[in-house]
């Protein structure tokens, strides 16, 4: 497992990954980089969603699970910044499959919810997976 790194902005709203064996993440670090005040307000209701795909035979979708990891669970009002630096708030679950389950591939994908990027905005996610 390596760490990894993504950027998500409003022209890239989506980071994909693709693998073989079945994803086991643990997020490390967030954060949303805005020249505007106000973010606490704007983080309250936003998310990471996090989308786990397991494929079968002939690219058959064998399971879609959702997980949304809320951005409020990492701050309260007197945070200072939107820098979240020690995470441990947003535990993933691997998705649960029969052991005999016919896995070809997986796909995960993050986006944001409930969080519309302006133009000079991005959130950053360092993540072991």
């Amino acid at each position: 497992m390596a760490l990894q790194h993504v950027r998500l902005t409003a022209e890239q709203p989506i980071a994909q990954f693709a693998g073989t064996s079945m994803p086991r993440l643990e997020f490390r670090q967030a954060l949303f980089r805005t020249p505007q005040g106000g973010w606490q307000q704007r983080l309250y209701r936003a998310a990471l969603v996090v989308t786990t795909i397991a494929n079968g035979p002939e690219e058959r979708k064998l399971v879609v699970d959702h997980q949304a990891m809320r951005f409020a669970l990492l701050y309260n009002n007197t945070w200072p910044e939107p820098a979240f630096l020690n995470i441990t708030r947003w535990p993933y679950k691997p998705v649960e499959l029969r052991e005999d389950a016919p896995v070809v591939s997986w796909i995960v994908e993050l986006r944001l919810r409930e969080l519309r990027l302006l133009k000079d905005e991005c959130v950053e996610v360092a993540f072991i997976g």
